[in-house]
Formats: structure tokens, C-alpha cells, sequence
């Protein structure tokens, strides 16, 4: 059933790929920093030459990934009905060279769709990051680490979402992750008071080889001014078939002047499911450049992993960061 599932997915891809490659002649960015990207896609205006080959692409990429959430969605509907699907993703290219190891890379994508005429809060998530749902709100990728669990294949996730109050809501996951079928429920509350917002996440997820799982997600902002803010946050997750419970804990500073920049300088420790103890202090650059749904970052790190004896190693993060979609 998981390679028919695979298959599936990666001829919808190919499918979108290669129909934006033959029409390209002829036919003219979540975390916290991802929705002020996707934000600014729309409050920022694009430069003046809309005959780039990379605009063309970009345009018939957003058509065909809308085209394709739309026939989805249209094969629920009883009666034609004038609610339109939308579909919103990012793709990120990455190098990370270290002073021990300079062949670190990464790829990653992300593809949302809003299917109003399956059910109301209803989504198809498709996407290669396994390890996003552990990480920290403003921790970023890092394999070195042991932050990556499978994360070069193909997982895919309908996602309900059921508000129960402003404060509370359930969301219920079903698909495949880590290569194998799984479910997940959680209870996400969030609670703004002034200056402060605190937010609170716990569930059960069972996956089809790794058995039972349970997590707990806490996270803490202080907004000191409209554009600074601190932020405490840490998760505990178990699984049936890991040796030991994983716990992650970070500290961030960011600061946000306007829709293009964005400054985050922070700390963060992490004890890994094979019990290995890593320390993370990094600080990230991000900038828009050319046009407004296209980013680079820039974030050098400095980390302590007991698996090398806790001796400091060296590195930087490089990343281009390209948001498309509704």
C-alpha cells in the first residue's frame, strides 16, 4: 500500500513538473518567520520585469499546483459549487558546511492544500521533512545533530482541523511518515493575554512500525516591542521503538524591522531518542531579495554534541527559501 502511495505522489509531482516545463515559453513563501514570508508575497510588490524566466516558471508552477488542488477538490462536490481550493507551499535549498564535515546539504518542500469541498478545516500536506513536527518553533535543520528521522522521503498527511473555542483546538492527522503509515491527535491551546501568549500542545500518535507515541509541546512569547520578541519553548515526545524519550528546549531572540529582514539569535539543547546530548547557539540572517516571495538566509552556528566529546564545532547554514501559492 506504501509504494502504491508513493507513486501516486511522486507521479502528481512529475505531472506539475512537467507541465510547467513544456508551457514555460509560452506562459508569462508555517513557523513564524515562513507566515511573515507568505504575508509578504502578497504586501510587497514585485520588480518591474515580469518576463524572467524564473517569474514564468514560478507563475505556471502556482497554475498548476491551483489547477491541481482544484480537480481534487472538485471530486467531492455533490453540486458545483463557487468555493475555491487553494494550494500554498515552499521549496528550500540549503548548504550547511561545517569545520569537520563540508558536504552537508538540503532539500526540502512543502505543499498545502485547502480542500473546501472535502470537509471545512480539511488539508493534503505533502512534503520531505519528517522531523519538522518535533522541532522547536524557530529551531531549523540540522542533521548533523540527529534532528533528521527519514527525511528524504515523501510524507503525506490529510490534516482536520476542529476549533472548539478561540483558545482550543483539535487536530487530527492520518498519512505516512518516517516510511510508514501513521495517526496523530492533538489538543492545541493558545492563550494571548497582553504581551504575552502562551501555548500548550498534547496528543497521542501511533505509527504503524514504531507502535504507540506521545508528545507534549510547550512555548512561551513575550512581545517586547512591535518588532522585537523573546521566545521559550520546549517538547517532549516518546515513541514505542525508540530507546529513549526525546526532550528539546530552546531560548530565541528575534527581531522583525519590516516584511523583508528578519534577526533570530538563540540557544537550544536536545536530548535525542539514542540518548545523545547535543547544544546548538546560533544566529540566522534572513532577507528578501529580487522578488517578494523569494528569500536567503544566512546562519552561523556554533554546537556541542556529545557523540564528539562536546568539542566545539564550526559551521554555517546557507539557504534559499523560494514560497509559491495562494
Amino acid at each position: 500500500m506504501q509504494r502504491i502511495f508513493y507513486s501516486l505522489c511522486y507521479f502528481l509531482i512529475l505531472i506539475t513538473l512537467s507541465d510547467a516545463f513544456a508551457n514555460q515559453d509560452t506562459q508569462t513563501s508555517p513557523t513564524p518567520l515562513e507566515t511573515a514570508a507568505q504575508a509578504a508575497t502578497t504586501d510587497i510588490s514585485t520588480p518591474a520585469d515580469e518576463t524572467s524566466n524564473l517569474l514564468a516558471f514560478r507563475e505556471q508552477i502556482n497554475r498548476q499546483m491551483q489547477n491541481s488542488a482544484q480537480w481534487l477538490d472538485d471530486l467531492m462536490a455533490e453540486v458545483p459549487s463557487d468555493k475555491k481550493a487553494a494550494a500554498k507551499g515552499y521549496l528550500r535549498l540549503g548548504w550547511l558546511p561545517r569545520n569537520n564535515d563540508w558536504s552537508e546539504t538540503e532539500v526540502r518542500f512543502t505543499v498545502s492544500l485547502s480542500l473546501p469541498n472535502w470537509k471545512k478545516r480539511l488539508k493534503l500536506i505533502v512534503d520531505n521533512d519528517a522531523d519538522e513536527f518535533a522541532r522547536l518553533p524557530f529551531e531549523t535543520e540540522n542533521q548533523a545533530a540527529g534532528n533528521n528521522h527519514q527525511g528524504n522521503e515523501i510524507n503525506a498527511s490529510l490534516q482536520y482541523l476542529v476549533e472548539k473555542n478561540d483558545n482550543l483546538n483539535i487536530d487530527h492527522r492520518i498519512g505516512i511518515s518516517r516510511t510508514q503509515l501513521y495517526a496523530r491527535s492533538s489538543a492545541v491551546w493558545e492563550k494571548k493575554i497582553d504581551t504575552h501568549l502562551l501555548a500548550a500542545t498534547a496528543g497521542l500518535e501511533y505509527y504503524y512500525s514504531d507502535g504507540f507515541g506521545q508528545f507534549i509541546k510547550l512555548a512561551y512569547d513575550k512581545e517586547l516591542s512591535p518588532t522585537m520578541s523573546l521566545n521559550w519553548s520546549a517538547n517532549l515526545r516518546h515513541l514505542q521503538s525508540e530507546p529513549d524519550s526525546e526532550v528539546r528546549s530552546g531560548l530565541y531572540f528575534s527581531y522583525l524591522p519590516d516584511q523583508k529582514r528578519a534577526m533570530i539569535v538563540g540557544i537550544n539543547g536536545k536530548d535525542a531518542f539514542n540518548g545523545l546530548r547535543s547544544y546548538t547557539l546560533s544566529y540566522r540572517y534572513r532577507e528578501q531579495f529580487l522578488h517578494s516571495w523569494l528569500y536567503y538566509e544566512i546562519e552561523p552556528f556554533l554546537e556541542y554534541r556529545e557523540l564528539r566529546q562536546y568539542n566545539d564545532e564550526v559551521g554555517i547554514a546557507l539557504r534559499f527559501i523560494g514560497y509559491y501559492g495562494q
